[in-house]
């Protein structure tokens, strides 16, 4: 009852919320997409109820409400433009797929994807949304790794391992866990006070072992890239040999001899039947691409081919993201996703440098370092949590294929949204103080009285110098 309780009320306050601004819908929609109620709580919520397309017809409705306000606009950055021909690319490999009716449900997957990518490209118009949308995908991350935790704690459930979790399987809801992490970690170094930054690193341990306990590899290697990526990036650098310190020891506490010996086993691909059906799938996806090089075979119409390429059986999944999209839709497709990624790092990476990389002003700076445009240590943090959450999602793309995989997409989108974003703000703020400085510099002083002499004609002298 009190999950539906629950649902109740934040489809209320989503509501309530979408009527002041539209973004409040679309928090609430990837809210609900990340959380995903129906497999969290499928025996105390009414069947049938599509809590997404609730959320989504609400920022429908907050953006028509909008409308005569003007309070959002579309930023044509190059990571949106991408995107958008992304999904070009995508809808004409459906058109010409070889067999249509394979792709049909995944061109629909893809259809929500983008259509919410636009809207959440129209209504982030501000940094604390940015923010808000970090501290949201912290906590719906971090509660489905305490459900899991609890579960196999209380019940001896591994039910992450068995059944995945919301259509997902063990390796999605893996890599889920890992891109999670980053988040926990900039969270952490956003919030001030101590118990929020103990509640993030707590959150991030949850999810560590959520992670092991899916015994996904790809997901594993994926999670030690992104944090490699944090702890590199981290500074003061004693600070980070203690964080790295801090993560080996709470692996090696946390994983058992079976996790050890799973992720272990990378190096052993040669006697490892699943290894060996992955590498026979990534050499058909790669045939398979050059033979139909401009559209590919259709979306998701690789599973059902692949066995024409040397794939071990029908049905088989690429288990490489950047290989399924150039089976499916192409070569050309594939190139501008790998863009889109690496645009995406690069232009957080901007937004680091303009923000001070969150220092604390401008006695941090080195000889050699470039001024900021503002130092913002909390859109500094944000944007290096985003980059290692999308750098682990680049390195779990390798193992995995997710092309409808909302979390990365998303990244994405805020990723092209910063850095607009960081110089309107700071540079109106610094505008805005310059031309102050500028008013103060140049306003005439206030005239001053003339002297007057004191009654009898004697000038005022000093009194030092009076007789």
């Amino acid at each position: 009852m009190k999950q539906l309780v629950f649902m109740l009320i934040l489809t209320l306050a989503g509501m309530f919320g979408a009527v002041i601004h539209p973004f409040y819908g679309v928090l609430l929609y990837y809210g609900l997409a990340f959380l995903r109620p129906q497999a969290l709580w499928g025996w105390a919520l009414p069947q049938g109820v599509r809590w997404s397309l609730i959320a989504a017809l609400v920022t429908a409705g907050g953006i028509v409400l909008a409308l005569p306000r003007k309070t959002w606009r579309l930023r044509f950055n190059g990571v949106a433009v991408l995107i958008l021909l992304f999904g070009l690319l995508v809808l004409v490999s459906v058109m010409l797929a070889q067999d249509p009716k394979l792709g049909q449900a995944w061109a629909v997957e893809y259809g929500k994807v983008f259509v919410m990518l636009i809207i959440a490209s129209l209504v982030i118009d501000r940094l604390r949304h940015v923010h808000l949308i970090g501290g949201m995908i912290l906590l719906c991350i971090g509660y489905i790794a305490w459900e899991m935790n609890a579960r196999y704690v209380f019940e001896g459930s591994m039910d992450i391992l068995t059944r995945g979790y919301a259509g997902f399987d063990n390796n999605g809801v893996g890599l889920l866990m890992a891109m999670g992490i980053p988040f926990a970690y900039a969270l952490a170094r956003m919030l001030s006070p101590w118990w929020l930054r103990i509640a993030c690193l707590g959150a991030g341990v949850l999810m560590i072992n959520a992670l092991m306990l899916s015994f996904s590899r790809g997901a594993m290697v994926s999670a030690v890239v992104g944090i490699g990526w944090l702890i590199s990036q981290h500074r003061p650098r004693l600070h980070a040999a203690g964080f790295a310190l801090i993560c080996v020891l709470a692996v090696g506490i946390l994983a058992g001899p079976q996790v050890r010996q799973r992720f272990l086993s990378i190096g052993n691909y040669h006697g490892d039947l699943s290894a060996q059906s992955r590498m026979s799938s990534w050499t058909a996806a790669w045939k398979m691409a050059w033979d139909h090089p401009w559209t590919g075979v259709g979306v998701r119409n690789s599973n059902h081919f692949g066995i024409n390429y040397g794939s071990d059986h029908i049905g088989r999944t690429t288990h490489n993201q950047f290989l399924q999209t150039a089976a499916d839709s192409g070569i050309p497709a594939m190139l501008v996703y790998l863009a889109i990624c690496v645009w995406s790092m690069w232009r957080l990476q901007q937004v680091r440098r303009m923000t001070g990389n969150g220092r604390r002003g401008p006695e941090d700076d080195g000889p050699h370092d470039a001024p900021p445009l503002a130092y913002d240590r909390s859109t500094a943090v944000i944007a290096l949590g985003i980059q290692g959450s999308l750098l682990t999602f680049m390195a779990g793309g390798l193992f995995l294929s997710l092309e409808v995989f909302e979390l990365p997409w998303l990244l994405m989108v805020l990723a092209g949204a910063l850095l607009p974003l960081v110089r309107e703000t700071h540079g109106k703020t610094l505008a805005d103080a310059s031309e102050k400085k500028t008013e103060t510099r140049t306003r005439p002083a206030p005239p001053t009285a003339p002297a007057v002499d004191p009654p009898g004609g004697m000038a005022l002298i000093p009194r030092e110098f009076a007789g």
